[in-house]
């Protein structure tokens, strides 16, 4: 395997703290007269949890063609950088915020003349609740898993990388992920966003095992960022395909399930999600997200509700039709909004 020179950094940082770290959980599973082996929440957090990228398949790449049809062709997954996308913001530029925070978490890695910005890492979440939507739904209606030899060349960050986190980890060095974990149940009663006491946590993290559930996790906020270093080949790399089932029957699902067989991937189907459109409230996402899903409900019909597929019907448009769209605000309104409405469903439908 290639040495990654941001995991050997973060490698080597992470273990100038593991002492420290390991007394630091010792000290707190004593402190409720817990015997649990330090190194097994690791291996558990680490083995039997799947990194999943969720992502929006239905998306528009900079070179015109949906994020699915060049997954098809290239038969690999690209970060922002090439596709020219992002879930999370249009920050995909140098000096831009994703830029800056990739410059302070890999300690200056990715920042010479060696690599291009489209080299840099891929970003996804370790799902330590098994949600069937994918540990991090903001991002994407749809979702892949990694299979398991790539988490050697990932990094870990407790929290989004646009919070600024300051706990970084690697599957080598994971005591301090694990220390912060558990310091968040402390603090807040919850075990990333769901409530929990440290004795339910630790028995949880012991008793993990590999495997689909059903349960949809609607998580939006907490996370272990998860960071791929190097190529991400679909062949080699992923495991398994999860669609949000209002796909079904669309040309997304043909590509989707022509993708699974071409590079031997599961292609596995995430419960229908849905939210009525008179129930968006300005408080939560801003004004515009009822007067746009007002307008994909008249142009592809829905029944006064919106989804996966119809919100990317509405963003497929709005960039080759901009002429139905623009009255409702500018082309980064737009995106804005798209995104906000996905959050609606994710977190609520």
């Amino acid at each position: 395997m290639k040495n990654h020179k941001a995991v050997q950094i973060i490698t080597s940082n992470a273990a100038e703290t593991e002492q420290k770290d390991k007394e630091f959980i010792r000290e707190l599973l004593e402190k409720v007269s817990l015997n649990a082996d330090i190194d097994s929440l690791v291996r558990n957090l680490l083995n039997a949890c799947d990194v999943t990228i969720n992502f929006h398949p239905d998306r528009f790449s900079n070179n015109g063609k949906l994020i699915i049809e060049n997954l098809l062709t290239d038969g690999e997954y690209h970060n922002q950088y090439k596709t020219g996308t992002s879930n999370g913001g249009r920050t995909a530029y140098a000096g831009g915020d994703r830029d800056l925070w990739e410059k302070r978490l890999f300690c200056d890695a990715y920042h010479n003349e060696e690599f291009e910005m489209v080299s840099r890492p891929k970003y996804g979440s370790l799902n330590i609740h098994n949600y069937i939507d994918g540990a991090s739904a903001r991002f994407g209606s749809c979702f892949f898993t990694l299979k398991p030899h790539v988490v050697k060349r990932c990094t870990f960050a407790f929290g989004d990388s646009s919070s600024n986190p300051d706990v970084m980890g690697t599957s080598e060095q994971f005591y301090g992920i694990v220390k912060a974990l558990l310091q968040n149940v402390i603090e807040k009663g919850e075990l990333l966003g769901e409530s929990s006491t440290i004795q339910q946590a630790v028995d949880y993290i012991l008793s993990m095992q590999k495997g689909r559930i059903e349960t949809i996790g609607r998580n939006l906020d907490d996370c272990i960022e998860t960071h791929i270093h190097g190529r991400l080949c679909l062949l080699e790399d992923i495991d398994s395909f999860y669609m949000d089932e209002h796909f079904a029957s669309t040309e997304i699902e043909k590509m989707a399930k022509d993708l699974s067989e071409r590079y031997d991937i599961k292609l596995l189907y995430i419960p229908k999600r849905q939210f009525p459109i008179n129930k968006i409230d300005d408080k939560w996402k801003g004004p515009l997200a009822r007067p746009i899903a007002d307008r994909i409900n008249e142009r592809f019909g829905g029944g006064g509700m919106i989804n996966a597929a119809l919100i990317g019907l509405a963003s497929q448009d709005s960039v080759a039709n901009p002429e139905n769209w623009l009255d409702l605000g500018a082309e980064y309104d737009l995106f804005q909004n798209f995104k906000y409405l996905w959050h609606y469903v994710a977190r609520f439908g």
